[in-house]
């Protein structure tokens, strides 16, 4: 039987900008299940739900203080049962973000091991002496300092890749891994139906802590190659670990963050024999710049990498990076919103698991946010600098027009976009050639067809490199996807035996009339064309 989540389209949410059910001015629980029908109506089918368990919030919610309880900030742990049973009754899958590469320093563990050198939690984290020099340049990349702190209590540094509030796990400890497999064993009890491993490939670190060389890669690298602080094998045996947990509990689905931009450290995330993890994040599609060429050689990559039988997956934003309507867009708000609206037809048709933004569906770009609302300690360090911090992907969800867009009663915890007068939920869902309309259409067309969910894929070449091109297939049904990344017309030639007959299903340019494919078709500017084939 084919797992659920390669035909699955999976939908972020950063819980604190999602919506508020209290007027506290801060999403929860409560209000993520009280827009289930909006996610179900949407046509998404798994939610991947950033971190909400108890924190201190120096790095919102990266920073986890326990790991079985929801902060009250979000909610309580009845009100995460009834979002989970109230997804599932929609035919909505819940994924959970674990945070296991570090804890807060409020963790009772940390407290104990920080406290005494001989407290069991103590060999659950990393030490090294405070005396004399620092072990190595390892840095701490939200504070763009060393990553080593001093504990005068033990008389040690303990490690912090992040920031001091986050010391790190020692994964070598056999009793660390049974406290966080028991935590993956407690949620899959509760009926998550999975989790996001945050920063997973950050779990060990070199064994002689040697230094990590130079990069000329300043974000997010900090100018270091991350081979001894990050990457290491080692993690291979963790994660067939976690996968055999995850299988016991059955039909639930572990996906991985690396830290690196390369499909082949993703790649090998899956296991030689598809015994570790069920797919990994691929972030190499945040990178591109808007060219057709660029988009088909990422995704060739990709696939090339993967071990056979392992499921690809793709997304164009996230919780940490500007979100793909600022990255693409141009001096022409026209342009801009045509960009999107071809973006989300190639993400949502390309072989492979979606994972959609909230608010993408939208259009949401990105706004400067003034130095005394920015909340991120990441954007307060290395302001002014533009949009290095995170605080601009995650403002509030655009839910209407009213004041605060109906995202809350209160005072919003970050200021909204300026434009969430006219581009919010309801506005968009009124106009039938808004991008929200084009994205439930999109939805349901590659819910219908299972060329566009689990078929085969193969790109076609054409006269103008600025379009690109593709057939999927699954049996006898083919599905022609043609994208025009050119600001100007653009035409492929269908001509031969093997693309000849069909009909257009779906264009992303609301001029378009729908009907028969002839032997050569022309693109408007920035157009993306859903075809049938004979």
């Amino acid at each position: 039987m084919r797992e659920w989540w390669k035909d699955a389209v999976f939908y972020q949410i950063y819980p604190r900008s999602f919506m508020d059910s209290n007027g506290d001015g801060i999403g929860d629980l409560a209000g993520i299940e009280s827009k289930l029908d909006y996610l179900s109506g949407l046509g998404v089918n798994a939610l991947w739900i950033s971190p909400f368990f108890k924190s201190p919030m120096k790095d919102f919610g990266y920073d986890v203080s326990d790991y079985r309880d929801v902060d009250p900030m979000f909610g309580s742990l009845d009100d995460c049962k009834r979002l989970i049973a109230a997804a599932h009754q929609r035919g909505i899958r819940l994924l959970f973000d674990l945070v296991a590469n570090h804890s807060s320093n409020e963790h009772a563990w940390f407290r104990a091991a920080s406290a005494a050198k001989g407290a069991r939690e103590h060999g659950y984290y990393i030490w090294k002496p405070l005396a004399g020099r620092k072990p190595n340049n390892w840095k701490s990349l939200f504070e763009l300092r060393s990553a080593w702190y001093p504990n005068k209590a033990t008389g040690e540094r303990y490690l912090a890749t992040f920031t001091r509030f986050q010391p790190e796990f020692d994964w070598r400890n056999p009793e660390l891994r049974k406290e966080i497999y028991d935590v993956m064993r407690f949620w899959y009890g509760i009926g998550v139906d999975g989790f996001r491993l945050d920063v997973a490939t950050a779990y060990f670190k070199d064994e002689r802590f040697r230094s990590n060389p130079f990069s000329w890669n300043a974000v997010p690298d900090i100018f270091q190659r991350h081979i001894y602080d990050r990457n290491r094998p080692e993690v291979h045996e963790v994660f067939k670990d976690m996968r055999r947990i995850a299988d016991e509990a059955g039909e639930r689905v572990l996906i991985g963050e690396t830290h690196g931009q390369e499909a082949q450290l993703a790649a090998e995330c899956h296991g030689k024999s598809g015994d570790e993890l069920h797919m990994a994040f691929n972030f190499d599609f945040l990178n591109q710049p808007w060219s057709a060429a660029a988009f088909r050689a990422s995704a060739e990559r990709w696939y090339a990498a993967l071990p056979p039988g392992a499921w690809p997956n793709f997304t164009l934003s996230n919780h940490d990076r500007p979100r793909a309507a600022f990255r693409f867009r141009t001096g022409d708000p026209l342009v801009t919103e045509a960009r999107a609206r071809l973006a989300a037809a190639m993400l949502l048709t390309l072989r492979g698991s979606p994972f959609v933004y909230y608010g993408e569906e939208l259009g949401m770009g990105c706004q400067r946010i003034p130095k005394a609302a920015l909340r991120d300690p990441l954007g307060i360090r290395t302001w002014p600098l533009g949009f290095l911090g995170r605080d601009p992907e995650r403002t509030p969800m655009q839910w209407d027009a009213s004041a605060n867009s109906g995202f809350t009663s209160g005072r919003p915890w970050l200021p909204l976009n300026r434009d969430y007068v006219s581009r919010n939920v309801a506005a968009e869902a009124a106009e039938p050639d808004s991008i929200l309309s084009l994205y439930k259409r999109l939805l349901a067309l590659r819910k219908s067809r299972a060329s566009l969910r689990e078929g085969e894929l193969a790109f076609l070449d054409g006269e103008d490199r600025e379009v690109l091109a593709y057939l999927r297939s699954a049996g006898k049904e083919r599905s022609l996807v043609l994208l025009n990344f050119a600001s100007r017309p653009a035409r492929f030639s269908l001509a031969g035996p093997a693309l000849a007959g069909g009909e257009i299903l779906l264009s992303t340019d609301a001029a378009r009339g729908l009907g028969e494919l002839g032997a050569e078709v022309e693109l408007a500017p920035c157009e993306g064309l859903i075809c049938d084939l004979r």
